[in-house]
Parts: C-alpha cells; structure tokens; sequence
C-alpha cells in the first residue's frame, strides 16, 4: 500500500483508537493495575486508557516506519501530551506524518545512521575500566543507546571516561552534533550477590575467613587465610582467586580478585542484623588516633568494638613475625580474620590475629589498610 493511502486509512482510525479502552483492555490484572496506580500515579480507568493508547501508537508507528524508509528517524510518545512524535528527517514525510494524526519532528540524522554507529561501538573493544588506583577515579562505559527524542547517540559513561567517550563516538564517525555524553554515578549491575565486608568467604574448600573492605575488581583480606593463586567461594559459589598475599613480614594483608559479573562488591560492612538498606557505609580510609573507639565486622563473633590501644606493633606468630600491626582491646575469634575493622564510616583495616577470646575478653591486631590499597594499587568502594 503506498504511503498516501495509507495514512488516509490511519486518519480515520486513530480517533477511534484514542477513544474509550476495549474489553480487552479492561482486563488488565489487579496487580498490573496496582502497580501502574504506584508507579505512574494512574487509577484503574486511566491505566487501562493509557495502555490502549500505548498499543495502537506502537501500530502507528511501525506502520510509519515501514512507509517512511530512511526519512524516519525514530518515534515516542510524549511524556505529558502522549501525543505520537515522528522525527522524520524531510518536510515530505512530516506532512504525512500530520495527516495520519501523529506530530513530525523534523531532524538531521536518520535513525539508520546513528544505529549504525552503535553498531559500530557493539563491535569496539570498549577497556572498561574500574576503581583500581589510590586516588579513587571512577571510569567505565556505562551504556550507549540511540535518543530518538534528542536524534542524538548517547554514550553514559563514568566520570573518568568522558574523554574516552568522545574519542569513541569520533571513532565510530559521528560530529559533535550527533552524539551526547552523559555523566552517571555508576555502572550497571545484574541480579547478582551483594557482598559486604565481614562476610564469609572459603579458602580451598576448607578453610574460612572474613571479607575486609570491597576494593576495584575484588576484596582485601588477611594474607594468612590463603597463597597467591589459591581458589575461594562465597556461599558455595566459585569467587576468585587470590591474586597477591603477604604474610608473615611486613605485613598480613591479601588481594582476591573476584567476578563481578556474578557479584556486586558493595561499599559497605555487615553488621550482622537488619536488611540491606541497614549496612555501614565505607566512606573512606582516615586513620583514627591512639584511644580511639573502633569496631571489627567478622563471620564469626559479628560486630565487638573497642579501642586502638597501640600502633606499629610488631607480632610473632607460630609461621614468623609480622610488622606495622594495630592493636585493639576488641575481641575476634577464628574465622573472623581477613574482616573489616572501622571507625565510624572510616575504615581502618584487616582483622589479622587476636588472643584471649570474647567471653573472658580479648585483644586483637589488624593490618592498617591504607598501606594495603599502596600495595595492590587499588582504590577502596566507597558508598555515596
């Protein structure tokens, strides 16, 4: 059917299809109807109403898009007037565009030409960068897509790839005028496992120790719980592995690399009770003085506090000596090494050996963190 004719037919049909919901349409499912009232602030005539509209637009427009062929440049509805905009990119096409009852946009890039460079960018080796160094920038592509509303490819990218968004939209042939970088706060997840500091992670297969604090592309723990290659778990699922460990000599400390498309390292410690939204936020790494109060995090003994009695402590253990500890009067157990001791939102470091116990009283030491992150050349996640 050409084009004219076409949009005569439309013309008469689309008032039709604006006007009052069908049968069908009716029977939307309770739950639909009360999550629409939630989360579109619509009662269940309007609801209903909207999703008739929502069906015949998306005909209308594929409809247009067919007859338009590289004229068109994308449609959407409004977001106030539901009216249906066609961007179209000649005065033609948007002439027939009004008749068939939808409202032109007239635009300078056809929709095939900006999917193509996305397509372009679908077949780019993208470097995804994430939190790996001490001065904490954030940088990765987040998404990119086409914005019909704005005719413009739109790469979302973090705050330390803004640069490297713009040579990738140079690189896949667009001007400036035809592409739009947009700062956002993070990166995209999946449905996958949180993990927080002070959970329970699994060496070996046998043995356990506690997570310290989420760090670019895995967590930081004691070096004792495992070697340089050795394989660990969280929850019976494979994590990693340990990509560096220490111990014993100038320090107890380990760095697990882990998969984080399976697991969402998050910037924030276990407190042992409450949900999610109840976890302490890690919000940085200033040392507390001599005195000060502290609380450690570990899958054994949970959450006990005290207070930094010592620093630069040096320890002998069984396996050697180990320097530049901090002592504590907080109590730990075994199974709690590797967790995460902090002051306030501060973290201060990585649970390494206690003596006593936490019936009778305790002493712990902890490797300090800030040198670990020197060591590895990481950044600690830190919560908003």
């Amino acid at each position: 059917m050409e084009l004219t004719r076409l949009l005569a037919c439309l013309a008469v049909a689309l008032p039709v299809a604006y006007g009052a919901p069908t049968e069908t349409a009716e029977s939307l499912h309770p739950q639909i109807l009360d999550a629409m009232k939630r989360d579109l602030g619509l009662d269940a005539e309007q609801a209903v109403s909207r999703v008739k509209r929502d069906i015949d637009a998306s005909e209308l427009i594929g409809q247009l898009q067919a007859s338009a062929g590289d004229s068109f440049a994308g449609a959407w509805i409004g977001e106030h007037d539901e009216k249906v905009n066609v961007a179209v990119t000649d005065e033609t096409s948007a002439e027939k565009v009004t008749a068939a009852g939808g409202n032109p946009v007239i635009v300078s890039n056809t929709l095939s030409k900006l999917e193509q460079a996305q397509e372009a960018l679908d077949n780019t080796d993208i470097d995804q960068a994430s939190i790996m160094s001490t001065d904490e920038t954030k940088s990765g592509i987040a998404s990119y897509f086409v914005d019909v509303a704005s005719n413009k490819l739109v790469i979302e990218a973090l705050a330390g790839s803004l640069d490297h968004a713009k040579e990738l939209a140079k690189k896949v042939g667009l001007s400036e005028s035809e592409f739009e970088i947009r700062t956002v706060e993070e990166m995209f997840t999946t449905s996958a496992t949180n993990v927080y500091g002070g959970d329970a992670y699994i060496i070996g297969g046998n043995t356990r120790c506690s997570i310290g604090f989420n760090v670019g592309v895995g967590f930081v723990s004691a070096g004792h719980c495992g070697k340089t290659g050795n394989k660990v778990t969280y929850n019976n699922q494979a994590m990693g592995s340990f990509a560096g460990s220490t111990f014993p000599g100038s320090g107890d400390m380990a760095y697990i690399k882990v998969d984080t498309k399976t697991f969402n390292l998050m910037a924030r410690i276990n407190p042992w009770g409450g949900s999610d939204k109840n976890r302490l936020p890690v919000r940085g790494s200033k040392e507390s003085a001599v005195g000060a109060s502290i609380c450690r995090s570990g899958s054994t003994t949970q959450v006990r506090c005290g207070k930094v009695t010592a620093k630069k402590v040096t320890v002998n253990y069984s396996q050697g000596r180990v320097t530049g500890m901090t002592r504590t009067s907080a109590c730990a157990a075994g199974g709690d090494s590797g967790g995460s001791f902090y002051t306030g939102d501060q973290a201060q470091g990585i649970t390494s050996g206690a003596s006593g116990n936490c019936e009778a009283g305790g002493t712990t030491v902890f490797q300090p963190i800030n040198p670990v992150l020197s060591a590895y050349n990481v950044g600690l996640r830190k919560a908003a």
